[in-house]
């Protein structure tokens, strides 16, 4: 394992590393061996260079790469002879010979490309002198790799840039809950811990580090939004820079974890990051202030404003963005993207570092917003640590001095962010630990596992206390705890047992049963149950009469016909009615079982209120509807409205139909529905829903046929009659039943429910204790031009004691017929 940003190698098999960290720490993806793509390359150095007669930019050059090479044709003087078409290249310089027979890297894992020795116009050439991008390092093809003359000659580039490397990708959904893993320190330090090894980080990282700077540069920062947004922002001018190409140790690191190298200053923000998982950001000093001073402010966009980033997008920025800005403009999309107005380039001289943290779910949000995915949002939606940003700025700094050796700070470090508090102890008790464990551990091996990765921990009286170290932000419970003890452990080493558990079958929620019993009941009827989208379009719902501005609106919608949420499910079946009669289906009954969401209404938590619904629509095309049906839609819903309700021990002879008015709970759907031709359906208090037919400019604008209505039902209504509706049992006589039909003569606008109440009073009064009673309705009249309706019924009575005699049941009658 290659040493990361000065941590001390730990000497490990690759193989069992991998398996390591599969098993404990995440998911891996890729795994890359360096070595085979570089073990051919050879530092030479170029002892003659002259043109190539002939040619208007080829040079034959003679290379010595001190007898490395063995299979290879040489001059007399043991040297090399290669053409190369550089324009960079000249004799003495120290160059990247890849020699024939070895394949440029470049091409591995595409269609791999195999140099040889070949005539180029006559002259042998023995392989080639590499440029950048041949090497994989960069994308620079205009010249030779040129190294410095320090470096050893015939020795391998491997070894000169430690390329005898394995790139391990992990899964980065294994660690959303863990920012330290996005920089190789964080890793670096889980895998020592995996191993049993105490971890100790760089001398550099820490929290409490300054910066000494004697400019005169006057750098502000008002930071508006260090309580919601930007939690602290720190930045510091840096003079004196000349920017150029990285030094290759720094453009190999970069090329090797997937990051193009930029140039010096920018690599330095990309390596830091990478090390440190903290993204950073620099920009052209120059280009933002042309005094000596410059204010930088945090802030949520002005109206209107606009930002072109450093990919060349141009975006409009949202109301809850964050904004990087001096006094006249916008400079960058805070957390994301730096403005291409402030560009790092090769004529910048003065750099302003930014180091900041930003609120991982502000940050979320503005990037699904303006479509922008970077490697600093992948960092900061996992909620980097402020309190790393002294250390990871004051590092940046040291490397920039390093590669910029003439650059020096000119301002202070501005640090303005909300006051950070202390990190606060997070107990666990011993006995809890080894119940989800399922083994004790001894608490040696217990402190061992917690400092082995730097996190501070004691035991006091069986209570397991631990201070979360500055860069970890995911411990702060109890849990917390035992899971990283197990990790560290290694969750294969703890005893596989099945926990106990009580074989009593769990209760299956009442509205779910409910549900089941309504799926069951229709489809035994002929209907089909249909699963729609819970968004639909501003057009269904303004046709369908529902107010849109109760309706939950949908910022990303994935469609704009699914912007909405919708508040019924009638007008999203009623969308695939004309569909099923286009693909042959002349008569149907379609089902939904769903939710509704209304923006004005909440449940006891404040969370928007979730309405369960039921909905049916009947339809039948014109002529199949004559030979099928008789009289209109509305009775076909209603048929399956009382069959489903007598199948769950519902008498549908309770039901009540009252007009359906803009006032009621379901006024919003008097659009919906035909005036006249609908109805709000109650039992009792429990206003249960509506049915009906639709209205004419519903059908026309659905292409519904004729013959088609629905209902729609609040199953929290209905889950409250089912509650005190269940099965009863009544034993049957072993008596002869009497039956003699009834025939009452009453005024035709007295209803059925009025009649049927009389009746059951006027039986209930006149029944003796050992006598059974019920009837039913056989029949209407009402002669024409009649107000007397006569309604039919048959009754039937029986005793659970005697045979009843015909005066005890004509008494019976008589007292009815009154």
């Amino acid at each position: 394992m290659q040493a990361v940003a000065g941590v001390e190698e730990l000497p490990v098999n690759n193989d069992d590393l991998i398996a390591k960290i599969g098993a404990q720490i995440g998911a891996i993806e890729e795994i890359t061996y360096l070595k085979p793509i570089y073990e051919a390359a050879v530092i030479v150095k170029i002892i003659d260079c002259k043109p190539l007669e002939g040619s208007d930019h080829l040079h034959v050059c003679l290379l010595d790469d001190k007898k490395t090479v063995k299979q290879v044709k040489r001059q007399d003087d043991n040297l090399i002879q290669v053409v190369c078409g550089a324009p960079n290249v000249a004799a003495g310089l120290t160059v990247v010979w890849l020699p024939p027979g070895s394949v440029v890297p470049s091409s591995v894992g595409k269609d791999p490309f195999i140099l040889s020795e070949r005539p180029i116009m006559g002259i042998v050439s023995n392989g080639m002198i590499a440029s950048g991008k041949e090497l994989a390092i960069n994308d620079d093809h205009s010249g030779i790799v040129v190294l410095n003359d320090d470096v050893e000659i015939g020795s391998y580039l491997v070894d000169y840039l430690n390329l005898d490397d394995t790139v391990i990708d992990i899964e980065n959904k294994m660690f959303t809950h863990r920012p330290d893993l996005f920089g190789q320190l964080g890793v670096a330090r889980e895998i020592s811990g995996i191993y049993g090894q105490k971890f100790s980080s760089p001398s550099w990282y820490t929290p409490e580090v300054s910066l000494d700077s004697r400019g005169d540069f006057e750098l502000k920062v008002d930071n508006r939004l260090k309580d919601k947004g930007c939690p602290r922002f720190m930045a510091v001018a840096i003079g004196n820079i000349k920017v150029a190409p990285s030094p290759l140790w720094l453009q190999s690191y970069l090329s090797r974890t997937g990051i193009r190298p930029i140039n010096n200053i920018v690599d330095i923000t990309n390596y830091v990051m990478m090390v440190t998982g903290q993204p950073m950001h620099a920009y052209d000093l120059s280009k933002i202030t042309q005094a000596k001073k410059v204010n930088i402010t945090i802030r949520h966009p002005k109206a209107n404003e606009e930002l072109s980033l450093l990919d060349l997008s141009l975006v409009k920025l949202n109301k809850g963005d964050i904004v990087i800005a001096t006094d006249d403009r916008a400079i960058g999309l805070g957390g994301i993207m730096g403005g291409k107005n402030s560009e790092v380039d090769q004529n910048t001289t003065a750099i302003l570092l930014e180091c900041a943290n930003f609120d991982m779910y502000t940050i979320r949000r503005s990037s699904f917003v303006n479509g922008i995915f970077s490697e600093a949002v992948t960092r900061f939606t996992k909620g980097q640590s402020p309190r790393q940003c002294p250390a990871v700025l004051s590092y940046a700094v040291h490397l920039i001095k390093e590669i910029c050796p003439d650059s020096v700070l000119i301002s202070k470090v501005a640090d303005e962010g909300a006051p950070l508090d202390d990190l606060q102890d997070v107990s666990v008790s011993l006995d809890l630990l080894s119940k989800y464990l399922g083994l004790e551990l001894p608490e040696p091996e217990i402190i061992k596992l917690l400092t082995n990765v730097e996190i501070k921990a004691k035991v006091e009286s069986g209570l397991l206390s631990v201070t979360p170290p500055f860069w970890r932000t995911d411990i702060a419970a109890a849990e917390d705890i035992i899971e990283e003890v197990a990790r560290l452990r290694g969750f294969d080493t703890l005893p596989i047992e099945l926990p106990s558990r009580k074989v009593t079958p769990a209760n299956v929620p009442a509205l779910l049963e409910l549900k089941n019993r309504i799926r069951h009941i229709l489809a035994a009827g002929g209907a089909n149950e249909l699963l729609t989208y819970s968004f639909i379009d501003e057009q269904l719902m303004n046709q369908s009469g529902q107010d849109i501005g109760r309706s939950f609106k949908i910022a990303n919608a994935l469609s704009p016909d699914l912007r909405y949420y919708r508040t019924g499910l009638v007008p999203g079946l009623l969308r695939k009615v004309h569909a099923n009669h286009k693909a042959g289906f002349a008569r149907l009954a379609l089902f939904e079982i769903g939710k509704t969401h209304f923006n004005d209404q909440t449940d006891s938590e404040g969370m928007p209120y979730e309405s369960e619904r039921f909905a049916l629509i009947v339809s039948a095309e014109t002529k199949v509807a004559k030979d099928f049906y008789q009289g209109p839609a509305y009775y076909q819903a209603r048929y399956y409205l009382d069959y489903l309700l007598r199948s769950i021990n519902i008498d549908p002879i309770d039901l009540i139909f009252n007009n359906l008015v803009a006032e009621s709970k379901w006024g919003e759907l008097t659009k919906l529905y035909q005036k006249g031709r609908s109805a709000i359906v109650s039992i009792g208090s429990h206003q249960l829903g509506v049915i009906g037919e639709f209205s004419a400019a519903i059908q026309r604008s659905l292409k519904l046929p004729e013959f088609c209505a629905g209902l729609e039902i609040d199953l929290d209504e209905l889950l409250s009659l089912v509650n005190h509706a269940g099965a009863s049992y009544k034993q049957l006589s072993r008596y002869p039943k009497v039956v003699q039909d009834l025939t009452i003569s009453v005024d035709q606008d007295k209803t059925y429910q009025e009649i049927r109440q009389e009746l059951t009073d006027k039986l209930n009064n006149n029944l003796a204790v050992d006598m059974n009673a019920n009837f039913s309705l056989i029949d209407i009249y009402q002669a024409e031009g009649s107000e007397i309706k006569n309604w039919t019924f048959r009754l039937e009575v029986d005793s659970y004691e005697r045979t009843l005699t015909d005066a005890e049941v004509n008494r019976l009658v008589s007292e009815l017929s009154k």
